[in-house]
Protein backbone atom coordinates (compact mmCIF):
# COMPACT_ATOMS: atom_id res chain seq x y z
CA UNK A 1 0.00 0.00 0.00
CA UNK A 2 1.64 3.22 -1.31
CA UNK A 3 1.09 5.66 1.68
CA UNK A 4 0.19 9.48 0.72
CA UNK A 5 2.45 12.04 2.57
CA UNK A 6 0.44 15.09 0.01
CA UNK A 7 -1.10 16.92 3.26
CA UNK A 8 2.38 16.54 5.32
CA UNK A 9 3.94 18.32 2.35
CA UNK A 10 1.14 20.79 2.22
CA UNK A 11 1.75 21.74 5.72
CA UNK A 12 5.73 21.70 5.05
CA UNK A 13 5.67 24.04 2.02
CA UNK A 14 2.51 25.01 1.13
CA UNK A 15 1.53 27.14 -2.22
CA UNK A 16 2.10 30.40 -0.78
CA UNK A 17 4.64 31.53 1.85
CA UNK A 18 2.94 31.43 4.92
CA UNK A 19 2.18 35.19 6.77
CA UNK A 20 3.61 36.02 10.25
CA UNK A 21 0.28 35.52 11.87
CA UNK A 22 0.48 32.16 10.76
CA UNK A 23 3.76 31.38 11.91
CA UNK A 24 3.78 33.55 15.19
CA UNK A 25 0.26 32.18 15.73
CA UNK A 26 1.24 28.60 15.24
CA UNK A 27 4.12 29.05 17.87
CA UNK A 28 1.34 29.87 20.48
CA UNK A 29 -1.53 27.66 19.14
CA UNK A 30 0.57 24.09 19.41
CA UNK A 31 1.94 24.78 23.14
CA UNK A 32 -1.73 25.75 24.08
CA UNK A 33 -3.11 22.13 22.78
CA UNK A 34 -0.58 20.07 24.39
CA UNK A 35 -1.59 22.29 27.60
CA UNK A 36 -5.01 21.53 27.07
CA UNK A 37 -4.66 17.63 26.21
CA UNK A 38 -2.14 17.17 29.57
CA UNK A 39 -4.79 19.04 31.70
CA UNK A 40 -7.78 16.55 30.08
CA UNK A 41 -6.11 14.04 31.14
CA UNK A 42 -3.68 14.31 33.60
CA UNK A 43 -3.64 16.43 37.24
CA UNK A 44 -1.28 19.34 36.37
CA UNK A 45 0.59 19.45 39.50
CA UNK A 46 1.45 15.96 39.10
CA UNK A 47 2.71 15.42 35.30
CA UNK A 48 4.66 17.60 33.16
CA UNK A 49 4.44 15.46 29.55
CA UNK A 50 7.32 17.15 27.94
CA UNK A 51 6.89 14.85 24.91
CA UNK A 52 3.58 16.90 24.18
CA UNK A 53 5.53 20.02 24.18
CA UNK A 54 8.68 18.42 22.31
CA UNK A 55 5.67 17.72 19.73
CA UNK A 56 4.20 21.00 19.68
CA UNK A 57 7.93 22.75 19.16
CA UNK A 58 8.35 20.31 15.83
CA UNK A 59 5.04 21.28 14.73
CA UNK A 60 5.74 25.10 15.23
CA UNK A 61 9.36 24.82 13.54
CA UNK A 62 8.24 23.21 10.86
CA UNK A 63 5.64 25.23 10.04
CA UNK A 64 7.08 28.48 11.08
CA UNK A 65 10.51 27.79 11.02
CA UNK A 66 13.19 28.40 13.50
CA UNK A 67 12.35 31.36 15.84
CA UNK A 68 8.51 30.57 15.87
CA UNK A 69 9.62 27.08 17.22
CA UNK A 70 11.91 29.02 20.14
CA UNK A 71 8.63 30.53 20.96
CA UNK A 72 6.76 27.66 21.05
CA UNK A 73 9.93 26.51 23.45
CA UNK A 74 9.54 29.63 25.96
CA UNK A 75 5.74 28.94 26.29
CA UNK A 76 5.89 25.33 26.56
CA UNK A 77 8.78 26.48 29.71
CA UNK A 78 6.62 28.73 30.79
CA UNK A 79 3.34 26.43 30.77
CA UNK A 80 5.45 23.79 32.91
CA UNK A 81 6.33 26.24 35.22
CA UNK A 82 2.49 27.19 36.33
CA UNK A 83 1.90 23.68 36.31
CA UNK A 84 4.65 22.64 38.69
CA UNK A 85 2.83 22.69 42.27
CA UNK A 86 1.92 24.42 43.73
CA UNK A 87 -0.82 24.97 40.68
CA UNK A 88 -0.15 28.39 38.69
CA UNK A 89 3.24 29.38 41.25
CA UNK A 90 6.24 29.68 38.84
CA UNK A 91 8.27 27.91 41.29
CA UNK A 92 10.45 24.91 41.08
CA UNK A 93 10.24 22.83 44.57
CA UNK A 94 12.30 19.48 43.72
CA UNK A 95 15.48 19.04 41.90
CA UNK A 96 13.63 16.77 39.58
CA UNK A 97 11.51 19.18 37.48
CA UNK A 98 14.55 22.15 37.56
CA UNK A 99 16.58 18.86 35.36
CA UNK A 100 13.28 18.66 33.76
CA UNK A 101 12.89 22.33 32.55
CA UNK A 102 16.33 21.86 31.96
CA UNK A 103 16.23 19.01 29.47
CA UNK A 104 13.15 20.76 27.73
CA UNK A 105 14.71 23.76 27.47
CA UNK A 106 17.91 22.08 25.59
CA UNK A 107 16.26 19.80 24.12
CA UNK A 108 13.41 22.64 22.99
CA UNK A 109 15.94 24.62 20.97
CA UNK A 110 18.11 22.12 19.38
CA UNK A 111 14.70 20.63 18.03
CA UNK A 112 13.63 24.17 17.05
CA UNK A 113 16.58 25.06 15.03
CA UNK A 114 16.86 21.19 13.35
CA UNK A 115 13.08 20.93 12.70
CA UNK A 116 13.31 24.88 11.51
CA UNK A 117 16.20 24.47 9.34
CA UNK A 118 14.39 20.76 7.68
CA UNK A 119 11.29 23.06 7.59
CA UNK A 120 13.50 25.94 5.52
CA UNK A 121 15.30 23.46 3.37
CA UNK A 122 12.39 21.73 2.02
CA UNK A 123 10.29 24.88 1.84
CA UNK A 124 13.30 26.27 -0.51
CA UNK A 125 13.85 22.82 -2.35
CA UNK A 126 9.82 22.93 -3.54
CA UNK A 127 10.04 26.26 -3.92
CA UNK A 128 13.17 25.82 -6.46
CA UNK A 129 11.18 23.01 -7.76
CA UNK A 130 8.30 24.76 -8.89
CA UNK A 131 10.14 27.68 -9.98
CA UNK A 132 11.97 25.08 -12.73
CA UNK A 133 9.06 23.03 -13.45
CA UNK A 134 6.98 26.85 -13.90
CA UNK A 135 10.21 27.71 -15.99
CA UNK A 136 10.05 24.24 -18.31
CA UNK A 137 6.38 25.23 -18.92
CA UNK A 138 7.28 28.22 -20.54
CA UNK A 139 9.78 27.55 -22.66
CA UNK A 140 8.82 27.08 -26.35
CA UNK A 141 10.60 23.60 -27.37
CA UNK A 142 9.24 20.43 -26.00
CA UNK A 143 11.25 19.25 -22.78
CA UNK A 144 10.88 15.14 -21.54
CA UNK A 145 13.23 14.36 -18.37
CA UNK A 146 14.16 10.45 -17.40
CA UNK A 147 15.47 9.23 -14.75
CA UNK A 148 18.57 6.95 -14.78
CA UNK A 149 16.72 3.98 -15.86
CA UNK A 150 14.96 5.80 -19.05
CA UNK A 151 11.94 5.82 -16.92
CA UNK A 152 9.50 9.43 -18.22
CA UNK A 153 9.24 11.77 -15.29
CA UNK A 154 8.15 14.94 -16.54
CA UNK A 155 6.77 16.26 -20.01
CA UNK A 156 6.17 20.31 -20.19
CA UNK A 157 3.29 21.27 -22.04
CA UNK A 158 4.78 21.98 -25.36
CA UNK A 159 5.81 18.63 -25.22
CA UNK A 160 2.48 16.94 -23.98
CA UNK A 161 0.70 19.28 -26.98
CA UNK A 162 3.56 17.57 -29.53
CA UNK A 163 3.59 14.05 -28.47
CA UNK A 164 -0.09 13.72 -27.75
CA UNK A 165 0.89 12.08 -24.28
CA UNK A 166 -0.11 14.23 -20.68
CA UNK A 167 3.01 14.39 -18.34
CA UNK A 168 1.13 12.22 -15.66
CA UNK A 169 0.03 9.21 -18.42
CA UNK A 170 3.41 9.37 -19.70
CA UNK A 171 5.43 9.19 -15.80
CA UNK A 172 7.08 6.08 -15.51
CA UNK A 173 6.77 4.65 -19.40
CA UNK A 174 10.32 4.18 -21.64
CA UNK A 175 11.15 6.79 -23.98
CA UNK A 176 10.20 4.39 -26.63
CA UNK A 177 6.28 4.37 -25.74
CA UNK A 178 6.23 8.35 -25.59
CA UNK A 179 8.54 9.00 -27.90
CA UNK A 180 8.59 7.33 -31.06
CA UNK A 181 10.98 8.51 -33.90
CA UNK A 182 11.30 6.98 -37.45
CA UNK A 183 13.27 8.06 -40.82
CA UNK A 184 10.72 9.98 -42.91
CA UNK A 185 12.38 8.45 -45.71
CA UNK A 186 12.64 4.70 -45.12
CA UNK A 187 10.27 4.31 -42.58
CA UNK A 188 12.86 2.30 -39.88
CA UNK A 189 12.98 3.07 -36.49
CA UNK A 190 15.52 5.91 -35.06
CA UNK A 191 17.50 4.97 -32.00
CA UNK A 192 16.08 6.97 -28.95
CA UNK A 193 18.35 9.60 -28.22
CA UNK A 194 17.61 9.74 -24.40
CA UNK A 195 18.70 5.76 -24.65
CA UNK A 196 22.29 7.42 -26.26
CA UNK A 197 22.99 9.78 -23.77
CA UNK A 198 22.12 7.49 -20.91
CA UNK A 199 24.73 4.64 -22.35
CA UNK A 200 27.79 7.16 -23.51
CA UNK A 201 27.26 10.11 -21.39
CA UNK A 202 27.47 12.89 -23.92
CA UNK A 203 24.63 15.04 -25.84
CA UNK A 204 23.35 13.47 -28.61
CA UNK A 205 20.98 14.87 -31.30
CA UNK A 206 18.37 13.10 -33.95
CA UNK A 207 19.51 12.56 -37.44
CA UNK A 208 18.30 13.79 -40.75
CA UNK A 209 14.93 13.31 -41.61
CA UNK A 210 13.41 12.21 -38.64
CA UNK A 211 9.63 12.46 -37.50
CA UNK A 212 7.68 11.79 -34.46
CA UNK A 213 4.90 9.27 -34.30
CA UNK A 214 2.06 11.21 -32.38
CA UNK A 215 0.09 9.55 -30.19
CA UNK A 216 -2.36 9.95 -32.45
CA UNK A 217 -0.43 7.88 -35.65
CA UNK A 218 0.17 11.56 -37.06
CA UNK A 219 3.92 12.62 -38.15
CA UNK A 220 5.61 15.71 -37.58
CA UNK A 221 9.26 16.81 -38.18
CA UNK A 222 11.20 17.65 -35.47
CA UNK A 223 14.74 18.52 -34.12
CA UNK A 224 16.26 17.28 -31.24
CA UNK A 225 19.18 17.05 -28.99
CA UNK A 226 19.18 14.66 -25.50
CA UNK A 227 21.39 15.11 -22.73
CA UNK A 228 22.25 13.27 -19.13
CA UNK A 229 21.49 15.05 -15.94
CA UNK A 230 24.34 14.68 -13.58
CA UNK A 231 23.82 15.56 -9.99
CA UNK A 232 26.89 17.76 -8.12
CA UNK A 233 28.99 14.48 -7.59
CA UNK A 234 28.78 14.32 -11.14
CA UNK A 235 26.86 10.94 -11.10
CA UNK A 236 24.10 10.32 -14.15
CA UNK A 237 20.61 10.92 -12.50
CA UNK A 238 18.83 10.99 -15.85
CA UNK A 239 18.57 12.33 -19.51
CA UNK A 240 16.30 15.59 -20.43
CA UNK A 241 15.44 15.93 -24.28
CA UNK A 242 14.60 19.06 -25.93
CA UNK A 243 13.10 18.80 -29.16
CA UNK A 244 10.38 20.74 -31.28
CA UNK A 245 8.28 20.82 -34.54
CA UNK A 246 9.92 22.07 -37.70
CA UNK A 247 7.21 21.45 -40.20
CA UNK A 248 7.08 25.37 -40.57
CA UNK A 249 11.10 25.18 -40.76
CA UNK A 250 10.87 22.18 -42.99
CA UNK A 251 8.36 23.98 -45.51
CA UNK A 252 9.70 27.46 -45.71
CA UNK A 253 13.06 25.93 -46.86
CA UNK A 254 11.60 23.99 -49.36
CA UNK A 255 10.00 27.21 -51.06
CA UNK A 256 13.66 28.53 -50.60
CA UNK A 257 15.32 25.69 -52.41
CA UNK A 258 12.49 25.87 -55.57
CA UNK A 259 13.02 29.69 -55.37
CA UNK A 260 16.43 29.16 -56.06
CA UNK A 261 15.68 27.03 -58.30
CA UNK A 262 13.53 28.96 -60.57
CA UNK A 263 15.52 32.25 -59.97
CA UNK A 264 18.68 29.72 -62.01
CA UNK A 265 16.49 28.94 -64.59
CA UNK A 266 15.34 32.54 -65.04
CA UNK A 267 19.47 33.08 -64.87
CA UNK A 268 19.71 30.52 -67.95
CA UNK A 269 16.77 32.18 -69.77
CA UNK A 270 18.49 34.23 -72.20
CA UNK A 271 20.66 31.18 -73.14
CA UNK A 272 18.13 28.94 -73.31
CA UNK A 273 16.26 30.84 -75.39
CA UNK A 274 19.14 31.56 -78.15
CA UNK A 275 19.98 27.59 -77.69
CA UNK A 276 16.22 27.20 -79.01
CA UNK A 277 16.23 29.58 -81.41
CA UNK A 278 19.32 28.51 -83.56
CA UNK A 279 18.04 24.49 -83.99
CA UNK A 280 14.50 26.20 -84.88
CA UNK A 281 15.55 29.05 -87.20
CA UNK A 282 17.73 26.13 -88.93
CA UNK A 283 15.01 24.55 -89.21
CA UNK A 284 12.51 27.12 -90.94
CA UNK A 285 15.60 27.48 -93.54
CA UNK A 286 15.58 23.37 -94.25
CA UNK A 287 11.29 23.72 -94.70
CA UNK A 288 11.86 26.99 -96.87
CA UNK A 289 14.67 24.75 -98.52
CA UNK A 290 12.01 22.12 -98.99
CA UNK A 291 9.56 23.30 -100.08
CA UNK A 292 11.92 25.23 -103.09
CA UNK A 293 13.44 22.01 -104.34
CA UNK A 294 12.24 19.54 -106.47
CA UNK A 295 15.52 17.09 -106.03
CA UNK A 296 13.85 14.22 -103.89
CA UNK A 297 17.20 13.63 -102.57
CA UNK A 298 17.80 16.71 -101.75
CA UNK A 299 14.40 16.83 -99.94
CA UNK A 300 15.12 13.84 -97.71
CA UNK A 301 18.72 15.51 -96.72
CA UNK A 302 16.84 18.59 -95.99
CA UNK A 303 14.15 17.03 -93.81
CA UNK A 304 16.66 14.47 -91.82
CA UNK A 305 18.52 17.65 -90.81
CA UNK A 306 15.67 19.17 -89.81
CA UNK A 307 14.62 16.58 -87.65
CA UNK A 308 18.08 16.51 -86.07
CA UNK A 309 17.46 20.20 -85.32
CA UNK A 310 14.02 19.75 -84.15
CA UNK A 311 15.49 17.23 -81.41
CA UNK A 312 18.04 19.53 -80.35
CA UNK A 313 15.83 21.94 -79.67
CA UNK A 314 13.70 19.41 -77.97
CA UNK A 315 16.37 17.91 -75.66
CA UNK A 316 16.91 21.39 -74.57
CA UNK A 317 13.88 22.29 -73.38
CA UNK A 318 13.80 18.96 -71.93
CA UNK A 319 16.98 19.33 -69.80
CA UNK A 320 15.23 23.06 -68.50
CA UNK A 321 12.03 21.07 -67.50
CA UNK A 322 14.34 18.53 -65.29
CA UNK A 323 16.24 21.18 -63.88
CA UNK A 324 12.77 23.14 -63.08
CA UNK A 325 10.76 19.83 -61.40
CA UNK A 326 11.62 18.56 -58.45
CA UNK A 327 14.31 16.04 -57.16
CA UNK A 328 12.62 13.03 -57.93
CA UNK A 329 13.22 9.67 -56.66
CA UNK A 330 16.22 8.52 -55.52
CA UNK A 331 18.43 6.48 -58.53
CA UNK A 332 22.05 5.34 -59.65
CA UNK A 333 23.15 8.60 -61.67
CA UNK A 334 26.30 9.06 -64.34
CA UNK A 335 28.28 11.95 -63.57
CA UNK A 336 29.68 12.51 -66.66
CA UNK A 337 25.98 13.02 -67.81
CA UNK A 338 24.94 15.13 -65.50
CA UNK A 339 28.18 17.18 -65.97
CA UNK A 340 27.85 17.36 -69.64
CA UNK A 341 23.61 18.20 -69.46
CA UNK A 342 25.00 21.26 -67.17
CA UNK A 343 27.36 22.00 -69.86
CA UNK A 344 25.21 21.83 -72.78
CA UNK A 345 22.60 24.32 -70.97
CA UNK A 346 25.60 26.66 -70.46
CA UNK A 347 26.64 26.26 -74.02
CA UNK A 348 25.85 30.09 -75.09
CA UNK A 349 27.96 31.27 -72.13
CA UNK A 350 30.84 29.05 -72.60
CA UNK A 351 30.97 30.24 -76.27
CA UNK A 352 30.94 33.79 -75.84
CA UNK A 353 33.14 34.13 -73.31
CA UNK A 354 35.25 31.66 -74.18
CA UNK A 355 36.09 29.36 -71.52
CA UNK A 356 37.92 26.38 -72.01
CA UNK A 357 36.47 23.26 -69.97
CA UNK A 358 39.00 20.87 -68.61
CA UNK A 359 37.48 17.81 -67.28
CA UNK A 360 38.46 15.08 -65.09
CA UNK A 361 35.72 12.67 -65.04
CA UNK A 362 35.28 9.46 -66.47
CA UNK A 363 31.48 7.26 -67.68
CA UNK A 364 31.91 4.99 -65.00
CA UNK A 365 31.50 7.15 -62.18
CA UNK A 366 28.10 6.35 -60.62
CA UNK A 367 26.66 7.90 -57.51
CA UNK A 368 22.83 7.13 -55.76
CA UNK A 369 21.20 10.46 -55.84
CA UNK A 370 17.99 12.18 -56.82
CA UNK A 371 19.09 13.75 -59.93
CA UNK A 372 17.19 16.58 -59.51
CA UNK A 373 19.74 17.66 -56.60
CA UNK A 374 22.79 16.86 -58.06
CA UNK A 375 21.88 18.73 -60.88
CA UNK A 376 20.67 21.53 -58.28
CA UNK A 377 24.30 21.40 -56.57
CA UNK A 378 26.83 21.16 -59.55
CA UNK A 379 24.14 24.13 -61.55
CA UNK A 380 24.67 25.89 -58.85
CA UNK A 381 28.60 25.87 -58.71
CA UNK A 382 29.13 25.96 -62.55
CA UNK A 383 26.86 28.69 -63.11
CA UNK A 384 28.67 31.01 -59.66
CA UNK A 385 31.95 29.55 -61.66
CA UNK A 386 30.53 31.37 -64.86
CA UNK A 387 29.52 34.16 -63.62
CA UNK A 388 32.95 34.56 -62.06
CA UNK A 389 35.30 33.87 -65.06
CA UNK A 390 35.85 36.95 -67.48
CA UNK A 391 37.09 36.04 -71.25
CA UNK A 392 39.51 33.19 -71.87
CA UNK A 393 39.29 32.15 -68.65
CA UNK A 394 39.28 28.14 -67.60
CA UNK A 395 36.14 26.00 -65.70
CA UNK A 396 38.15 22.86 -64.14
CA UNK A 397 35.34 19.80 -62.97
CA UNK A 398 36.45 16.70 -61.49
CA UNK A 399 34.27 14.00 -60.34
CA UNK A 400 36.72 11.09 -59.11
CA UNK A 401 36.15 8.30 -56.26
CA UNK A 402 37.49 8.92 -52.95
CA UNK A 403 37.55 8.11 -49.24
CA UNK A 404 35.83 10.12 -46.65
CA UNK A 405 36.13 9.45 -42.69
CA UNK A 406 36.32 5.44 -43.57
CA UNK A 407 33.27 5.47 -46.07
CA UNK A 408 33.18 5.36 -50.04
CA UNK A 409 32.60 9.01 -51.58
CA UNK A 410 32.91 10.90 -54.86
CA UNK A 411 34.68 13.99 -54.68
CA UNK A 412 33.55 16.68 -57.43
CA UNK A 413 35.59 20.14 -57.63
CA UNK A 414 34.06 22.97 -59.59
CA UNK A 415 37.16 25.02 -60.16
CA UNK A 416 37.38 28.57 -61.88
CA UNK A 417 40.29 31.49 -62.39
CA UNK A 418 37.88 34.31 -61.97
CA UNK A 419 38.41 36.72 -59.54
CA UNK A 420 37.91 34.95 -56.39
CA UNK A 421 36.39 36.37 -52.84
CA UNK A 422 37.60 38.30 -50.60
CA UNK A 423 39.18 36.93 -47.86
CA UNK A 424 36.60 38.70 -45.75
CA UNK A 425 33.57 37.79 -47.42
CA UNK A 426 34.66 33.94 -47.64
CA UNK A 427 32.80 33.04 -44.22
CA UNK A 428 29.81 34.24 -44.79
CA UNK A 429 28.69 32.73 -48.47
CA UNK A 430 26.76 30.07 -46.74
CA UNK A 431 24.32 32.69 -45.15
CA UNK A 432 20.97 32.64 -46.86
CA UNK A 433 19.95 35.51 -49.18
CA UNK A 434 24.02 36.80 -48.84
CA UNK A 435 25.68 37.47 -52.23
CA UNK A 436 28.33 39.12 -53.92
CA UNK A 437 26.41 39.82 -57.25
CA UNK A 438 25.26 43.00 -58.16
CA UNK A 439 22.35 42.48 -60.85
CA UNK A 440 22.11 38.57 -60.73
CA UNK A 441 21.51 36.24 -58.17
CA UNK A 442 19.36 35.46 -55.05
CA UNK A 443 21.85 34.52 -52.17
CA UNK A 444 20.40 31.35 -51.75
CA UNK A 445 22.21 29.22 -54.40
CA UNK A 446 25.34 28.11 -52.01
CA UNK A 447 22.86 28.32 -49.00
CA UNK A 448 20.69 25.07 -51.02
CA UNK A 449 24.19 23.53 -51.97
CA UNK A 450 24.84 23.33 -48.21
CA UNK A 451 21.60 21.99 -46.97
CA UNK A 452 21.34 19.77 -50.05
CA UNK A 453 25.23 18.21 -49.42
CA UNK A 454 24.71 18.06 -45.62
CA UNK A 455 21.44 16.15 -45.58
CA UNK A 456 23.04 13.72 -48.25
CA UNK A 457 25.45 13.31 -45.44
CA UNK A 458 28.21 14.64 -47.43
CA UNK A 459 29.97 18.33 -46.66
CA UNK A 460 30.80 21.03 -48.85
CA UNK A 461 34.19 23.57 -48.68
CA UNK A 462 35.48 26.52 -51.02
CA UNK A 463 38.40 28.58 -50.98
CA UNK A 464 39.23 31.40 -53.15
CA UNK A 465 41.73 33.71 -53.45
CA UNK A 466 40.94 37.45 -54.64
CA UNK A 467 42.24 37.99 -58.50
CA UNK A 468 43.09 34.11 -58.56
CA UNK A 469 39.59 31.75 -58.36
CA UNK A 470 37.93 29.68 -56.70
CA UNK A 471 37.75 26.04 -56.17
CA UNK A 472 34.32 23.95 -54.64
CA UNK A 473 34.81 20.83 -53.32
CA UNK A 474 32.08 18.43 -52.58
CA UNK A 475 32.32 14.67 -51.21
CA UNK A 476 28.70 13.24 -51.72
CA UNK A 477 28.34 9.77 -50.62
CA UNK A 478 28.75 6.75 -53.25
CA UNK A 479 25.84 5.36 -51.70
CA UNK A 480 22.91 7.05 -49.61
CA UNK A 481 23.78 7.17 -46.38
CA UNK A 482 20.38 9.02 -44.85
CA UNK A 483 19.25 7.80 -41.80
Amino acid sequence: MKLDFSLIEKLVSPDKPRSIVTRYGSALVFPLVSLAITGSFFHLDESQFSPLFMLAVVCAALIGGIRPGLVATALSLLFNLITLGPVLRLAVSTTEDLFRLLILTVVGISVSIIAGSIGALSRRAEFERRRLTATLACIGDAVITTDVDGGVSYLNPPAEKTTGWSSVEACGKTPEEVFRIVNQKTGEIVENPVRKALETGIVGDLAIDTVLMRRDGSEIPISDSAAPIRNAQGQMIGAVMVFRDISVEVKREAALVQTQRLASVGRLAATISHEINNPLQSTSNLLFLISMSNDLTAVHGYAAAASQELRRASEIAKQTLSFMQGAGEREFVSVSQVFEDLLSLHRNKLKNKNVEVVRHYSSGTIIEARRGEIRQVLGNLIGNALDALHKDGKLHLRAKPSDCAGRPVVQFVVGDTGGGIPKELLGRIFEPFYTTKQDVGTGLGLWVVKKIVEGEGGCVHIRSQAGRGTVARICWPAIATRA
